[in-house]
């Protein structure tokens, strides 16, 4: 966080929930410039909100985040993909004959493939390759508001090899 002060940073980093102390802080903030008189009722409502709206967009992502698939789910998903793969071709062998084999490989592929996918979207929070690129949200988040306030914007995340780091 460049653009805090090294004391306020520390702090910060102290908290047990970061996110929560800057909305706090934001809150307070808002609420002494309405007191002084730098905000209408109206924008003091809209941007208080607004605030509102962070952090229901930050619990229901720490809700995601502490979230994880039961590991029954997880096993009995994966169990029944191997049990129904394994009986497959004896249920297709009368009608496919020769293409039986085909068939269950593409009907093994689709299940496990699925499987993998689930996995992956589990943690999207994550640093791994399949995850949200958070960074470079952050960094567009970063450059509108930097655009609004009229100061200097930092430079665009451009992909590498199809990838937002």
């Amino acid at each position: 966080a460049p653009w805090l002060p090294p004391d306020e940073a520390a702090r910060l980093r102290a908290c047990p929930s970061p996110t929560d102390a800057v909305l706090a802080g934001l809150t307070r903030d808002l609420a002494d410039a309405y007191r002084d008189g730098h905000l209408t009722d109206v924008l003091f409502g809209l941007l208080e909100r607004k605030v509102s709206d962070l952090s229901a967009i930050h619990t229901a992502c720490e809700r995601i985040h502490g979230t994880p698939l039961p590991f029954a789910y997880t096993l009995l998903l994966y169990r029944t993909a191997w049990l129904y793969c394994l009986l497959l071709p004896f249920g297709l062998s009368a009608s496919l004959g020769w293409a039986t084999p085909v068939a269950t490989m593409l009907v093994a592929y689709t299940f496990f493939g699925l499987d993998a996918l689930g996995d992956e979207l589990e943690e999207p929070f994550g640093l791994e390759a399949n995850d949200l690129p958070l960074d470079a949200m952050l960094r567009t988040a970063e450059r509108t508001v930097l655009d609004a306030l009229g100061e200097p914007l930092p430079p665009a995340m451009e992909p590498v090899r199809y990838r937002l780091d």
